[in-house]
């Protein structure tokens, strides 16, 4: 006999507001704004609801938004001060479940199957859960509960402020059909978002009818997931933070660009600081992902496994630009770049036996160049060398939004 899953979604709405909110009580019930500094073509990186009664929204730009609402309170971002708070969140919620999953900064799910001996149905742990973290961090969150991962989600989304909104098992169809079919993860890609609207299709249930087929033909690859979506089917185990090393390195453009040589120069000082901190551990990365964020907050990732695992700063930096290459695939200008080395292999450097028989090797001459660039660096400083930033350059055409390397 096979035991109901009970997976439990936790979301503060807003995260960094609220958590700006919680450090400074002043500016609760006040319309703010989480933003970087700058231009006014910077955008919104959060906003309070106060300030989204105003009409305004996350990704809206600085300049407009204070004119729609002049008494807009503007906050820089502090990432440090956010992860904190989410990493307290994770350690309270799993003294309840080892089984504990964050997606992003003040989100995670639990799985809480089986905890019913320890703790009671699941419907009073989530109760519980809310209770402890309101009093022990104060923050206001949704709670969703239901059998798998994507309908305690969208759960969060339906739910009021601080409330639990529970999906009980039998009762997915029902839930799923009335609502707007922008609930679904699948459809808020760009693409399937343009498609839905030319087909007319409002809510959950008018895909419902619609054969397999007809939406892989409709929508491509994202048929498959719409199907399953529509139905309230997702069989994804709720995963903990892997225990394997891992090195991201990421920066905020101070201004959304799609500049090539902007970008690539950003992106070799990641993979500068990546490869930096394998050579520290001792390591070699196996596998490099790229993400980047556009200005609309629209997320795009590309991933490749490096053969043999390096550290070496050139040899990272010539993967993350073929996957830069085909992450960026639209016209809409990059606010974020993130670079993420995993299956990191730790072990001490063994000198060759006979340097002389590979004195002319490119391996060896990479390495060599390697240790004299981070010696000059720890001497006079990360600036001290400069490489050149266009040695792999993706210029993109304009008249059709791609890139071409020359």
């Amino acid at each position: 006999m096979t035991m109901n899953r009970e997976i439990l979604y936790l979301k503060v709405p807003s995260f960094p507001v609220a958590v700006e909110q919680l450090r400074d009580g002043s500016l609760r019930g006040r319309p703010v704004a989480i933003c970087t500094s700058g231009p006014g073509r910077t955008l919104l990186q959060a906003v309070s609801p106060e300030a989204r009664r105003e009409g305004l929204c996350k990704g809206m730009l600085q300049q407009e938004a204070l004119r729609s609402c002049p008494g807009l309170r503007f906050l820089p971002p502090n990432p440090e001060l956010y992860m904190r708070i989410t990493r307290l969140l994770f350690g309270l919620l799993a003294a309840y479940t080892p089984l504990v999953e964050p997606t992003r900064p003040g989100a995670l799910f639990l799985d809480i199957s089986g905890t019913r001996r320890l703790f009671g149905p699941a419907r009073d742990l989530a109760w519980k859960v809310r209770k402890e973290i309101r009093e022990r961090v104060g923050l206001e969150f949704r709670l969703g509960l239901a059998a798998n991962k994507l309908l305690s989600r969208i759960a969060t989304r339906v739910t009021p402020a601080s409330s639990l909104c529970d999906v009980f098992p039998g009762g997915e169809r029902h839930f799923l059909e009335p609502l707007d079919v922008t609930v679904l993860p699948a459809v808020r890609t760009s693409s399937c978002t343009e498609r839905v609207r030319e087909l007319n299709l409002e809510k959950v249930s008018h895909l419902l009818p619609i054969q397999l087929p007809a939406l892989q033909l409709a929508f491509g690859r994202h048929g498959l997931a719409l199907y399953r979506q529509a139905r309230g089917l997702d069989v994804s185990p709720v995963r903990p933070p892997s225990r394997s090393p891992r090195i991201t390195e990421e920066e905020t453009l101070p201004e959304e660009s799609n500049e090539d040589a902007l970008l690539l120069a950003v992106l070799q000082g990641l993979a500068e600081g990546a490869g930096r901190r394998l050579r520290q551990m001792k390591g070699t990365a196996g596998r490099l992902e790229v993400e980047i964020q556009y200005a609309d907050t629209v997320l795009a990732q590309r991933a490749c496994r490096i053969q043999p695992p390096t550290h070496l700063d050139i040899s990272l930096f010539q993967s993350a630009c073929r996957l830069l290459e085909l992450a960026a695939q639209r016209r809409v200008r990059i606010r974020r770049i993130a670079i993420h080395c995993t299956q990191i292999h730790v072990q001490p450097l063994q000198a060759a036996l006979f340097p002389e028989d590979i004195l002319f090797s490119l391996s060896w001459r990479q390495e060599a160049l390697q240790n004299a660039l981070d010696e000059i660096r720890s001497r006079y400083g990360r600036e001290a060398i400069q490489q050149g930033k266009r040695a792999v350059v993706g210029v993109r055409d304009q008249g059709s939004g791609t890139r071409r390397k020359t």
